[in-house]
């Protein structure tokens, strides 16, 4: 018996008419396929198997092995079959990634519910989280995008999964060259939307700041084209301006920072303490939540959702009900614990300038509270920064000496340069580099003390996690609670 969650209205005949195939025997036309996939380990019987080719694996290869599990539709470009089967549908197209983004978009179509997107250079994975929570809180079945299936693969992915049983969604955008923005809003085809922020990202193929925040305004100015509800980060200067040139749609501004309020704005403010968001604003009462994640970056993350949530109607009670249901993404802005009261900021899963300093601010902020104590910050390359790595890397030392960051481990042939330039000014603050996430770690255990706060931050492709798994295998067998605060170890 196939499991509800794998239950789809999607049949053979609804994909011939969607890609406009003529094909002479359709076993089983109005059957639905029991899920589609375009991983073969997931191939269940009934289903279908969209082959697509990669940069390191062609799923073509893997059509007999789809077949064998009982996969009942093959969708594959023409001319990669190696021999006619029976009662299985085949669907051969020119490129089977754009047959297959065109049946997720056919797909959507199906439904008159919530469709937002979530953009942004970073926090758009915590944002999109944050969001589909806070949703649940007037309509329980949310669909979100998994984990940051947010490309040309994963937009579709999440849009075929939608079933009767949903009330909204929230999509999670990414992209990463010029033009891919465009493609991705015309296949969602969504009705509200957010970008988060603006910064250096994927600079191979995005040149410059000025032309992300073009192709990422995109996502606001696709929305407020067809009447649709669009947040406005007023506390980023590359998103504001959206405020006065988008004429159409439903402008919902947002502030964290102060911008001049008003009935039809979100309005927030932080606590001293930096751990509780008050907002007011539409039709919302003033209402104080605690932050599920700490930092500034997250509280704005946070406002965001909380203004296309007003934007949806949801009341400042179902905003908090929801707000319950949040469970943090692994490898972000997670604060993990280890004995002797040891903070560990966990944070690797994606690294820009903006995110990173973001790091450091909350690594700033979560060591005020044990002032004594050491901050550590491990810092692994941000990758994709074309160009203009060195400089990205080198401007870092900023705001490493603004917050007086005690000790600064870094690894990845880019750190070289960050860790050159704190040479430069001569910081005052041990600062090293190192060629292996191993090196590092080992100095990070005999180096820091129970009760220091540490940041593990860096690209996803550094693999900082590593650093993790080497400190809490170590804590847990060398740290207690009684040590903390006593330095057994010299700081080097």
């Amino acid at each position: 018996m196939i499991p509800t969650s794998y239950k789809s209205s999607l049949t053979p005949d609804f994909i011939t008419r969607t890609l406009h195939l003529k094909i002479a025997f359709l076993p089983k036309p109005q059957t639905p396929f029991s899920l589609v996939t375009t991983d073969s380990r997931k191939v269940i019987p009934g289903c279908l198997f969209v082959a697509l080719k990669g940069d390191n694996l062609d799923g073509h290869e893997f059509i007999e092995d789809a077949i064998t599990q009982g996969a009942r539709g093959i969708l594959c470009n023409r001319g990669q079959l190696l021999r006619t089967y029976k009662d299985i549908c085949i669907f051969a197209v020119e490129d089977s990634l754009t047959a297959y983004r065109r049946i997720a978009s056919a797909w959507r179509k199906e439904f008159s519910i919530p469709i937002v997107v979530v953009a942004g250079s970073v926090g758009k994975t915590t944002t999109k989280e944050l969001l589909a929570a806070i949703l649940q809180g007037k309509w329980p079945q949310v669909l979100k995008t998994q984990g940051s299936q947010n490309g040309f693969v994963g937009i579709p992915m999440t849009l075929l999964d939608l079933r009767s049983e949903h009330e909204a969604a929230v999509i999670e955008v990414g992209i990463d060259e010029i033009g891919t923005m465009q493609q991705h809003m015309a296949v969602i085809c969504g009705t509200a939307s957010i970008i988060t922020a603006i910064g250096p990202e994927h600079l191979l193929g995005l040149r410059d700041i000025p032309t992300i925040a073009r192709e990422e305004g995109i996502a606001l100015t696709a929305i407020a084209h067809t009447g649709g509800i669009i947040a406005i980060n007023l506390d980023d200067p590359w998103i504001r301006p959206h405020l006065n040139t988008q004429r159409e749609g439903r402008k919902i501004p947002f502030s964290l920072k102060g911008a001049k309020s008003s009935l039809n704005m979100i309005s927030g403010s932080l606590s001293k303490d930096g751990r509780q968001l008050s907002f007011q604003g539409l039709d919302l009462e003033p209402t104080t939540v605690s932050l599920p994640l700490l930092g500034l970056h997250n509280a704005t993350n946070l406002l965001g959702a909380i203004a296309i949530a007003a934007g949806l109607g949801l009341t400042a009670s179902e905003i908090q009900v929801g707000l319950e249901f949040f469970k943090g993404a692994e490898g972000r802005s997670e604060i993990r614990s280890i004995p002797g009261a040891t903070q560990v900021i966990c944070d690797y899963y994606n690294a820009q300038p903006a995110s990173v300093e973001a790091g450091l601010e909350l690594l700033s902020q979560i060591s005020a509270e044990s002032p004594k104590n050491q901050t550590w910050a491990c810092l692994g390359d941000m990758l994709e920064m074309g160009d203009d790595e060195e400089q990205l890397h080198r401007a870092l030392a900023n705001k490493v000496l603004e917050l007086k960051i005690d000790n600064l481990l870094l690894f990845g042939s880019a750190m070289t340069y960050l860790n050159d330039e704190l040479e430069k000014r001569g910081s005052p603050f041990f600062h090293v580099h190192f060629n292996s996430q191993t090196e590092l770690a080992n100095t990070l255990t005999q180096s820091a003390k129970p009760g220091d706060t540490i940041l593990i931050k860096g690209s996803r492709g550094m693999k900082m996690e590593e650093v993790w798994k080497i400190l809490e295998t170590y804590a847990k067998s060398n740290w207690s609670p009684a040590l903390q605060g006593k330095n057994s170890i010299p700081h080097p």
